[in-house]
């Protein structure tokens, strides 16, 4: 047995194999060909078209991106704030938001897509340059941004999240902690990338908000600190803390309970603030990282975004913030995918495919998802992208930019002041712009001894027309039928009948005298005009 195993162990190798012969072998006989004529290769195909898409790179956007998007947004402000900003009064009207400004977006967008910026991959889409006319891409990505803001914060017209949570019909105390059975103070990062960004509970703070809601009886703003609470009373309009009152989770007390939502999409939870923190607070500072806000740390001061002096920025900023992280940055639901293919089926009227989409990604009550699709569909007709249905047959307002609503000697058409320059701004009703002769060469009514005056109006006897003069200015024809002239007050005007100022604008007066029209007592020898 033992020789049998070193036979297999050490068995010799095989032989070599033989080298090849070096005699050449027979040339290749030539072969008939098969078929009559050559084969022909079909011509190449044109190179792939390249499809106008966005991407979810979330860098920063090149410069002329954002200041393309700026520039439709300037050019939208008025329709955005008519259309879109807009929140219920208590007399049930709808009202213009007081908190959540056209001024206050822009300066949020500003800083989410340039400059320090938001962090890597956090930057707001706005719009990648490719094609440059990418920018309705990100118009879309704003108004679906905006109708969550809507259904969130802005409808109510709050910062601070509004105690809303009843238990046996009254309002805890403790809903602070949170509403609807959550816990803020529980809510930890649990991505693998961001373990350990969440704030750390200080069960000492003590923070008040500033908002809550307008309805009547409505509870006070919210606020934490270490005490056990009650309840409000809304027949009372007070605070009952006789017994402890607990909310839906169980809590009685507001120990380290600041962490409640706040701004326009309602940012809530340590892990939320944390990351705030992390990305553009002071955290991002003391790592040596930019930082838009070094000076705020969103973990030790959450109700900065609600009570700080840049609050008008910081209540669109940290939404912004928020949307690119669960929106823009989702893995579940294919965002970019269904608002590439709804920006180019270009028909955004009538295409439910995204706002389903977006709808399904959110969620929310029949009435939310329903006011997100209003307000959905008025941003996309705020920025043009849908034209505003109209029935009316009277003609439409003209805004033309001028130094008075009188002044039409460029006549620019403008939608904001934004679109003019100088000391010129947008003036609405216009006509003078649309009028046949120029506005530097507008007739003027030269009553003669041979014409009649009838109401106003003169006519040549002989031949029953007008009598005019060219190179007259606008301002001369209004000043026939009344005057404007500056002072400290309309009596002062009327009084001294000092200057002039034809243009109905204070820019012919000095400093601390005004223009004031319909000043009859100024006979025409000392109008100046």
């Amino acid at each position: 047995l033992n020789a049998l195993q070193v036979a297999r162990n050490f068995r010799p190798p095989p032989k070599p194999t033989p080298m090849p012969s070096p005699v050449p072998t027979e040339n290749p006989t030539e072969a008939m060909p098969t078929t009559g004529f050559p084969t022909t290769l079909d011509p190449p195909t044109d190179p792939p078209t390249f499809t106008a898409s966005p991407t979810t790179f979330q860098g920063r956007a090149p410069d002329e991106v954002v200041s393309a998007a700026m520039k439709r947004l300037s050019r939208s402000e008025v329709r955005f704030t008519e259309l879109v900003l807009r929140s219920d009064h208590p007399s049930g009207e709808s009202w213009p938001s007081y908190l959540y400004t056209f001024r206050g977006f822009l300066l949020a967008l500003e800083k989410m897509t340039s400059g320090v910026g938001p962090g890597e991959k956090n930057f707001f889409y706005v719009g990648d340059g490719y094609p440059p006319d990418s920018v309705d891409y990100g118009l879309v990505n704003i108004a679906a941004f905006v109708a969550q803001g809507i259904v969130e914060s802005i409808k109510y017209d709050a910062c601070d999240e509004n105690n809303w949570d009843t238990i046996d019909f009254r309002y805890p105390i403790s809903n602070s902690c949170g509403q609807g059975g959550q816990s803020y103070q529980d809510d930890v990062c649990r991505e693998e990338i961001e373990k350990g960004m969440e704030c750390e509970v200080d069960p000492n703070m003590e923070i008040y908000g500033v908002t809550h809601s307008r309805t009547l009886g409505a509870p006070p703003p919210m606020y934490c600190g270490d005490r056990s609470v009650g309840f409000w009373d809304h027949t009372t309009g007070l605070e009952e803390h006789a017994l402890p009152t607990k909310n839906r989770r169980g809590r009685s007390d507001i120990k380290g309970c600041c962490w409640w939502g706040r701004g326009v999409l309602q940012v809530r939870g340590v892990c939320a603030y944390g990351k705030l923190n992390h990305w553009l607070g002071a955290k991002a500072a003391r790592d040596g990282r930019p930082s838009i806000y070094p000076d705020i740390d969103f973990c030790k001061n959450p109700g900065a975004i609600c009570s700080d002096k840049r609050s008008n920025e910081l209540r669109w900023v940290t939404g912004m913030f928020h949307w690119v992280q669960t929106v823009q940055r989702s893995r579940e639901h294919d965002y970019f995918p269904t608002l590439k293919r709804f920006v180019e089926n270009d028909k955004y009227a009538t295409d439910p495919s995204f706002i389903d989409m977006l709808n399904t990604m959110l969620g929310g009550r029949e009435d939310e998802v329903s006011n997100r699709t209003k307000a959905f569909y008025d941003a996309l007709r705020a920025f043009n992208l849908i034209k505003v249905e109209t029935n009316t047959t009277e003609t439409p307002t003209i805004t033309y930019c001028g130094l008075g609503w009188n002044d039409g000697s460029r006549c620019t058409p403008c939608e904001t002041n934004m679109d003019c320059t100088g000391l010129e701004l947008c003036y609405s009703d216009m006509k003078v712009c649309t009028m046949t002769n120029p506005p530097s060469a507008m007739p003027v009514y030269i009553p003669t001894e041979n014409d009649n005056v009838v109401g106003g109006n003169t006519t040549d006897n002989s031949t029953g027309t007008l009598n005019v003069t060219a190179d007259v200015p606008l301002a001369m024809t209004m000043s026939y039928a009344s005057a404007n002239y500056c002072g400290e007050t309309w009596g002062d005007a009327a009084e001294n009948c000092a200057t002039a100022c034809p243009s109905g604008t204070n820019l012919e007066c000095a400093p601390g005298h005004f223009c004031f029209g319909d000043i009859s007592t100024c006979t025409n020898d000392n109008n100046g005009y």
